[in-house]
């Protein structure tokens, strides 16, 4: 009886086709939006992550100032910070904005200070080069590529950093890579010196957008965490915090998921719309079906298969709004992944993710809005009087 009440209602759905098909698509727009938004988010948070290891790295300490603020800058000893016990290496990150002049232009831009420890600590640090090669001595730079063009600059050429001279001896290869690894900064934009020569030109207290720890296997996490603690206390820094790998991922995971979840409440409006739609259709379905539902009671059939036959109808309708949803969904989170790839020079920064908890969720839920949308119709419908309905004009 089942598997006939279940044709029955697919062959109704299909006899009112174009209002079958407005309906679907008040269900699709919704769900397509939902999971647009969660792909995008569960494939940001996956790249985050993934960000994350390769720049900070498990049993690794981050020293930042407060919020992951990199344009504040906090005060430390890097040296200091390698002499803790337990502390296997350590880097800082510095980078000052110069006074910098090349043979075809001139400009304020960011130096960077570079300490051959980071290629260990950090996958973007391991420069590559376009052309030319590494710092080997003093008196030596290398341009970002946007930087050179800037400057006008190219391998053996001279630039002026803060009135101090400077032999190009290589230009950085264009990547997408940078961001948080260089304090918030592209290396597509800046000049790399050695780091004692960045000490050299801006002397003092040695200013830094971030600081990473590396701990020896063994290490005691929090004992170290205390003590880098002391160290920030005496040489006055009261503005720094200390995070690790998971506190790191799940301090960034959970903001992107507070933004996911209300643009997913907002999209989730848009599935409610559907479901009126759905609620309509069967409403206006039973009036069209009244001497249809009395011949069926006069044969036999109970409250339950008439309740059943239209629970079937609009439960198939939101799932088949679902099912176009999910595909036209995830074809949107890829078209916006790619535009937003090319506009900010991300490509291959993050993809969506379509997990199998992200499709099942959107055909159940799709479908349960369907079958509660039509379920007062199908119980209208279930309650009319075999009499009354084949008397019905």
């Amino acid at each position: 009886m089942v598997r006939d009440l279940f044709r029955l209602s697919l062959r109704n759905i299909r006899h009112r086709g174009l209002r079958s098909w407005l309906t679907v698509i008040g269900i699709l727009i919704g769900t397509a939006a939902v999971v647009a938004l969660i792909s995008i988010g569960q494939g940001l948070q996956r790249a985050i992550a993934v960000q994350v290891e390769r720049t900070v790295g498990y049993n690794t300490i981050l020293i930042t100032s407060r919020g992951l603020n990199l344009g504040q800058r906090i005060r430390l000893d890097i040296e200091a910070i390698r002499a803790i016990p337990g502390v296997r290496n350590a880097i800082a990150v510095r980078v000052e904005t110069a006074y910098v002049e090349g043979p075809g232009g001139k400009g304020f831009l960011g130096v960077l200070g570079y300490d051959p420890a980071m290629a260990e600590f950090v996958a973007e640090m391991n420069l590559s080069l376009a052309s030319g090669r590494g710092l080997q001595a003093s008196g030596e730079v290398l341009l970002g590529s946007r930087t050179a063009r800037a400057l006008g600059a190219g391998v053996g050429d001279e630039v002026a950093i803060e009135g101090r001279r400077f032999t190009v001896v290589g230009i950085l290869q264009a990547q997408r890579a940078g961001g948080f690894a260089t304090g918030g900064l592209s290396l597509l934009d800046l000049l790399v010196i050695s780091l004692p020569e960045l000490r050299e030109l801006f002397p003092g207290p040695e200013l830094v957008q971030y600081a990473v720890a590396r701990l020896n296997e063994r290490a005691d996490m929090a004992a170290v965490r205390a003590q880098i603690q002391e160290h920030l206390r005496a040489v006055g820094e009261r503005n720094a915090q200390i995070t690790d790998f998971e506190d790191l991922t799940k301090s960034i995971q959970s903001m992107i998921r507070g933004v996911q979840a209300f643009l997913a409440g907002i999209a989730g409006i848009a599935l409610l719309v559907g479901g009126v739609g759905v609620m309509n259709t069967m409403y206006t379905a039973v009036l069209e079906r009244v001497r249809e539902i009395g011949i069926l009671k006069a044969i036999g059939a109970k409250d339950s298969h008439v309740l059943l036959l239209f629970l079937f109808e609009s439960g198939l309708m939101g799932l088949a709004g679902g099912v176009l949803g999910l595909v036209l969904g995830y074809g949107v989170a890829w078209v916006a992944t790619l535009i937003v790839s090319r506009l900010f020079q991300a490509h291959g920064a993050f993809s969506p993710a379509l997990s199998p908890a992200l499709v099942l969720g959107a055909l159940f839920f799709s479908f349960l809005v369907g079958a509660v949308a039509g379920l007062f119709p199908a119980y209208r419908a279930a309650r009319l009087p075999p009499v009354d309905a084949l008397r019905y004009e």
